[in-house]
C-alpha cells in the first residue's frame, strides 16, 4: 500500500537533523539541549505518520469502506 512506502521514507529523513543535534549535545555532555532535540526528535516521528493517516482518511472515500 501507499502508506507503507511513504511512512518509512518520512520518518528516517525529516528527524534526522534534530537527533544529530541531540547527540551533538550529548556528546557535549549538555543534557537539557539533547533532551529538547530528542523530545523533538520524537515528536516529528510520532506524528508525521499520525498526519499521513489523517490525511488518507479525508481524502480516500473508498478507505473507510474496505475490509
Amino acid at each position: 500500500p501507499r502508506i507503507g512506502l511513504t511512512v518509512p521514507s518520512i520518518v528516517i529523513m525529516v528527524p534526522g537533523l534534530y537527533m544529530y543535534r541531540a547527540m551533538f549535545y550529548l556528546g557535549q555532555f549538555h543534557t537539557l539541549p539533547a533532551l529538547d532535540w530528542t523530545f523533538r526528535a520524537f515528536m516529528v516521528i510520532i506524528c508525521l505518520p499520525i498526519g499521513l493517516a489523517v490525511a488518507r482518511v479525508i481524502t480516500d472515500k473508498s478507505w473507510r469502506y474496505d475490509v
